[in-house]
């Protein structure tokens, strides 16, 4: 018998860490906390053991994506390297997947536990080896009326991250949690909390929380509506280095302080559903921000994520974006990061297909602090294509090349990159 999918819950990964915008997705009512199973490599008691491996070996031709040597305007929180240049780099990320399948005997509940470390290897720069780490842990229980999920996911790597303008190594812990409450028939009230903390290494840290509630209505079996609001609070450490010459003697003073920023707005949400070709979410909200020292600012926000499947070969996917978040590079600066991504997936032949994507993101900077000016302002492109071919089953080789650029006002943070290279996966 064919089982109905899980529900959906939220997973925002940024490039400086995960922004707290909350989903655009609403949860589905109780009766569609099932899931498709699938055969399991080995039966712990409740919970079915699923293995994956994953492999690939590229040329990166500016590994820490590097300007002409950043003169940061503001408060300098890390240091700058020298470039890197290029190198070639391998990865080999094995991962296990502990699934308790709901089933109709047990349709009410769902739990999984997803882990994979993923070992990097370069050939001329050693010293940039790591081991990165995904955790991602998520259950669901469902009640005649009440629809409940939790999602708790760790994620530390190493790489390049655009904000900064380097490689760097950051830790990121997040939290979430939903309900979903049916009023009647047609009406429903879910509620979205979240909770994250990401720190790097020599660089500014933060923390997050946001709560929201909405009301939702079904208008027709395709279309829903929703109207609500969410408050939240970020809180940003930053770390400053002073010196002090007395005489012959110079001293280097460090200072860290916790600045505290407030945010609420309306939000109004809309989705759209057909059976599996079409399906469309739609947030859109507004951002009042309060700031340390008295400012504020007003914002539009929004999150669109669609997927459209013409024919059974064809595959298109499109998400956009605008949202707020606080800069780790720069102190006393938050940055409203607005793009889009489109990607498309074709099959070609029985055993091939080819995937294509396309995104852009514009990062306007703005001063949270009196004594700060804010002048950056980044444009930043990828371009990705390559071919995958089935060699057997739950064997899948792949070509693909990358090319990335940003153009920042501030020309220190300017590059371009190429990688290019050969990937392998397997999934039992």
């Amino acid at each position: 018998m064919k089982f109905r999918r899980l529900l959906k819950l939220l997973a925002v990964v940024p490039a400086a860490g995960w922004p707290l915008l909350l989903p655009a997705q609403l949860l589905p009512p109780p009766d569609l906390l099932l899931t498709e199973p699938r055969p399991a490599l080995l039966i712990l008691g409740p919970l079915d053991v699923h293995v994956r491996a994953s492999s690939a070996f590229f040329y990166d031709d500016n590994i820490n994506v590097h300007g002409e040597g950043p003169v940061l305007d503001g408060i300098q929180t890390g240091g700058t390297r020298r470039p890197l240049g290029d190198d070639f780099i391998t990865t080999i990320g094995p991962g296990i997947i502990l699934n308790k399948a709901a089933t109709l005997e047990d349709s009410r509940t769902a739990f999984s536990l997803d882990y994979s470390p993923t070992f990097v290897f370069f050939a001329k720069n050693d010293e940039e080896n790591s081991i990165d780490h995904t955790v991602r842990a998520e259950g669901g229980y469902a009640l005649t009326k009440l629809t409940l999920g939790v999602v708790q996911e760790y994620v530390s790597t190493a790489g390049s991250v655009i904000d900064v303008g380097d490689r760097v190594s950051q830790v990121n812990y997040r939290t979430t949690a939903n309900a979903r409450y049916e009023l009647t028939g047609k009406t429903f009230l879910q509620t979205d909390g979240a909770y994250r903390i990401t720190d790097y290494e020599a660089l500014t840290d933060s923390t997050e929380w946001t709560v929201s509630a909405t009301v939702n209505y079904q208008l027709s079996p395709k279309v829903t509506l929703g109207l609500g609001g969410s408050v939240g609070q970020l809180f940003v450490t930053e770390e400053s280095q002073f010196q002090y010459v007395a005489g012959t003697n110079t001293n280097t003073v460090v200072r860290t302080g916790t600045q505290t920023q407030t945010h609420f707005g309306p939000t109004f949400r809309a989705s759209y559903r057909t059976t599996e070709k079409t399906d469309v979410s739609i947030s859109v909200g507004g951002d009042w921000r309060r700031y340390p020292g008295g400012q504020s600012s007003f914002d539009p926000v929004f999150s669109i994520t669609a997927t459209y499947r013409p024919f059974e070969t064809t595959a298109f996917s499109f998400e956009a974006h605008r949202q707020e978040q606080n800069s780790a590079v720069l102190n006393g600066q938050n940055f409203i990061s607005t793009g889009f991504s489109l990607a498309m997936r074709q099959k070609l032949w029985d055993r091939l297909t080819g995937h294509f994507t396309f995104s852009f993101n514009n990062s306007e900077y703005k001063s949270t602090q009196r004594n700060v000016r804010a002048t950056r302002s980044d444009d930043y492109f990828l371009l990705r294509y390559g071919l995958d071919a089935i060699i057997r089953q739950s064997w899948t080789v792949g070509i693909f090349h990358q090319y990335r650029e940003d153009t920042s006002s501030d020309e220190s943070f300017s590059f371009e990159n190429n990688q290019a290279g050969i990937q392998v996966s397997w999934l039992y």
